[in-house]
């Protein structure tokens, strides 16, 4: 074992105070953070956080709110969040229940059925993002429009990082710490 890097433990103990936040706890309009990423990914025809590009061309979300996708099989949706189906088909269920999404059958294969986000859907999506955006708003102005972009740098960075470690294409670094071939437990949790 290699000794203890007091700048890496640090680093270590600021990310991990994330999934500790009282922040994540929220709920925007009542809804928890599975039913919102079930509906973004319909809303994007994708999962919203895998838009790497987005760093230097933020999306148009009014565009994005009103384009048609077909919608997304329960196993689709469960791939994007990297969750098992059971775990996302009482989501949808209660969604559905609730007039935000809806199930249609796949014209190019009946045994199919896509789920499709509604207006409702929709609007619930857009008073989220809204409310995302006045928290960030108020986050830029905290910490100065020179230190926001610093940080969405880094995180970017951070991002690329553990995603490298995770496929084991770490540039330059394909065996240096490489985890044994073993099954990642699936969290469902996709913090921005």
């Amino acid at each position: 074992m290699t000794g203890i890097d007091p700048v890496a433990q640090k680093l270590l103990y600021s990310i991990m105070q994330f999934n500790k936040g009282k922040w994540r706890q929220h709920k925007p309009h009542g809804r928890n953070h599975n039913e919102i990423m079930v509906l973004a990914c319909l809303l994007h025809g994708a999962h919203p956080g895998e838009r790497m590009d987005w760093r230097d061309n933020p999306p148009d979300f009014e565009s994005h709110l009103n384009q048609e996708h077909p919608g997304l099989k329960v196993s689709e949706i469960s791939a994007l969040m990297r969750v098992k189906s059971p775990t996302i088909t009482p989501v949808i269920r209660g969604l559905e229940d609730e007039g935000l999404v809806e199930r249609t059958m796949d014209p190019e294969d009946r045994r199919a059925v896509r789920i499709t986000i509604t207006d409702a859907g929709r609007a619930i999506i857009r008073a989220a993002h809204e409310e995302r955006m006045a928290t960030f708003n108020r986050l830029v102005e905290h910490l100065g429009e020179g230190d926001s972009l610093q940080l969405a740098e880094l995180l970017s960075k951070v991002y690329t990082f553990f995603d490298a470690q995770v496929s084991g294409h770490d540039e330059g670094h394909e065996n240096d710490n490489k985890a044994p071939d073993t099954e990642t437990p699936e969290q469902g949790d996709d913090t921005p």
